[in-house]
């Protein structure tokens, strides 16, 4: 199979992360059906689905028409039968080992033998996961990052039993798609965005456990500093800016110091122990009001969209 076959595709999950996802290939055409083993998770999906749209809408990264074309386009579905014709099954059900082997099981036998099956998952084994599937050399880890109909990223991971030309379709798929695929040659604990993001959280954690900052400075510090640097230019371009003998002094200076906790996070241990459990719960390490949650997320697409125009 290349790119070129792939007609039809199937989001396995209906929460958030599939929901997203499913936003992505109506736009280009593509044959789109969400499923979920529950009526129920549409309802959500629906919302979901409706308020990313009004915020490309809104934003005028697509019009209003495009948007109700890519809304009608995707079917919703409770019926394995969807997953019979399909060419590609993005899995983003729930990070649950047991549920994951189950639905691999059972999808495997249903699909055609050259249907490529990808995970969503960023937090298990592709290798793991291979196990649960036949022909798992048409089998990869595909991570999206929420927002994933905005965010151009996606983490294409090379299981050992994945085919190259599984990863080389999707790469180009994506491509295509005005992503912006990376591949990861072997599977990793966390793959790339996770290990990155939780190094920092271990570090930033760090800086406030120990009272040398809080967790707003903290934030301010990446939204006005690193972080724009890093959109830029990604932290191995910044060497290059800055000079690799300056940033090797600083490492032999600066890493004997750094955090280097195995034990877990003991910032999230206490807010998960006193029930904080973030914009959800209405406390985290910032206080929500009832309205917060679709004002932060339409708040974030907004400012992302602004960015990548920007950097276009």
């Amino acid at each position: 199979m290349d790119k070129k076959r792939i007609k039809k595709v199937v989001v396995a999950g209906g929460g958030l992360m599939g929901a997203g996802i499913s936003q992505m290939f109506p736009e280009y055409s593509y044959e789109t059906v969400l499923y979920s083993i529950s009526e129920k998770d549409f309802e959500k999906a629906r919302h979901v689905i409706g308020t990313s749209q009004q915020v490309l809408v809104e934003n005028g990264k697509i019009t209003l028409e495009e948007s109700e074309r890519i809304r009608k386009s995707i079917l919703f579905s409770t019926n394995k039968d969807c997953f019979r014709d399909a060419d590609l099954v993005i899995e983003a059900i729930p990070e649950n080992l047991e549920l994951k082997r189950e639905f691999y099981a059972e999808i495997s036998a249903l699909v055609k033998k050259d249907t490529i099956l990808a995970s969503n998952t960023s937090a298990i084994s592709i290798d793991q996961l291979s196990a649960f599937v036949s022909y798992p050399e048409r089998f990869c880890g595909t991570h999206f990052l929420n927002p994933p109909h905005i965010i151009p990223l996606v983490e294409i991971t090379k299981g050992e039993k994945t085919d190259r030309a599984t990863c080389s379709i999707l790469y180009e798929l994506f491509t295509a798609m005005n992503k912006k695929p990376v591949l990861l040659k072997k599977d990793v604990k966390g793959f790339l965005s996770n290990r990155l993001q939780f190094a920092l959280l271990r570090e930033a954690s760090y800086l406030v456990e120990n009272g040398i900052a809080d967790p707003e400075d903290v934030d301010r510090t990446i939204r006005y500093g690193n972080g724009l640097r890093y959109t830029c230019s990604g932290p191995f371009k910044i060497v290059d800016l800055g000079g690799v003998a300056v940033f090797q002094e600083v490492a032999r200076y600066l890493y004997p110091d750094l955090s280097d906790e195995k034990r877990g996070n003991k910032l999230l241990d206490t807010l998960v122990e006193r029930g904080c459990m973030g914009i959800s719960s209405g406390q985290g390490f910032y206080t929500y009001s009832e309205g917060d949650l679709e004002n932060e997320e339409k708040q974030r697409d907004r400012m992302i969209l602004r960015i990548l125009e920007d950097s276009e």
